[in-house]
């Protein structure tokens, strides 16, 4: 739930009464991703806002490597004194859960959650070749040619994988995964014609769909796309209450006093409420959040148990 701008102000001013100290120096988010990501891009979009607010540096810090878990971890072992944060998201903290064996961190016990900061719905897209304008002709014609088609996804387990594996479940559709290193490898042989679908970020997408070298098919989330607005989602046109979608957020080292919790929470509210924030993610189809830690505490709990039982139903054995 969005708090209040005004009520952002009071809280960063009152629990600012209790640690006038923090920030002294500049803090740093871990992104655990390469730049020029999804990620990387909400960092970089609050990034100015927060460096106003806290009158200091603040240090994008890209730790790229093993689906986020390499900037994750370091995060998990860093000192909880607010100047080392993690802004991660849906795949360091729910889907690899699923999909790794041993993983380096717990993802609830060994972080404290401050806030969720964006959502992006993904969407779906397929070659003009396969002849799939619409949710229905998904269904129709996919359904018709069991295992004709392929869909690309950045690796076993990645997001693109567990999520199109979940739509077809639901659609009863035969489908062949294409894993690639990298889904930019995956769209763009999508757009060549090797691939027939991919899911992604809007941002990534919509200028090869305005170009005609991709078709939208529909988005993933619960609502339209501002870029696209007509472009139906799969819960009003086929899977009811079909909601697959990016989710990000801030998270401390373990052990943080909930003091610097709420005045690091109060921060990012109003970065995230701030009307050129709000913009800069808009024009990528992001949407700024802003929750308390708790709100987020239980999205992560929720997210974990889903996204593990769409890895069990796609036969995705842990590595």
């Amino acid at each position: 739930m969005r708090l209040s701008y005004l009520f952002l102000a009071w809280l960063f001013l009152t629990t600012s009464a209790f640690a006038q100290a923090f920030p002294n120096k500049a803090v740093r988010i871990v992104v655990p991703y390469p730049p020029a990501g999804s990620v990387d891009f909400v960092a970089r979009a609050i990034q100015p806002k927060l460096q106003e607010l806290w009158q200091q540096p603040v240090v994008i810090d890209n730790r790229g490597g093993a689906s986020g878990m390499i900037g994750s971890d370091l995060v998990a072992k860093a000192q909880p004194d607010g100047y080392t944060l993690l802004l991660g998201g849906v795949q360091t903290h729910a889907m690899n859960v699923g999909v790794i064996r041993n993983m380096p961190y717990d993802p609830v016990r060994d972080f404290t959650p401050v806030t969720q900061t964006t959502r992006a719905n993904w969407m779906l897209v397929a070659h003009p070749s396969a002849g799939v304008k619409t949710p229905a002709d998904l269904v129709s014609i996919v359904r018709a040619n069991p295992d004709k088609y392929t869909y690309a996804s950045s690796g076993n387990g990645s997001a693109a994988h567990l999520a199109f594996s979940m739509l077809a479940s639901e659609l009863n559709l035969r489908v062949t995964h294409i894993p690639y290193k990298g889904i930019g490898q995956g769209i763009a042989d999508t757009l060549s014609g090797r691939i027939s679908f991919v899911m992604g970020d809007q941002s990534t997408l919509v200028p090869h769909i305005k170009s005609g070298r991709l078709t939208a098919v529909a988005m993933t989330g619960a609502q339209r796309s501002r870029l696209i607005p007509d472009l139906p989602t799969l819960s009003e046109t086929l899977i009811p209450g079909f909601d697959v979608q990016a989710w990000h957020g801030i998270w401390a080292p373990p052990r943080m006093s909930q003091t610097l919790v709420k005045q690091i929470n109060a921060t990012f509210g109003m970065a995230l409420n701030a009307p050129d924030t709000i913009e800069r993610l808009r024009a990528a189809g992001v949407d700024a959040v802003g929750s308390s830690p708790e709100e987020f505490a239980d999205l992560v709990k929720r997210e974990v148990n889903r996204w593990t039982d769409a890895a069990k139903k796609a036969n995705v054995e842990p590595e």
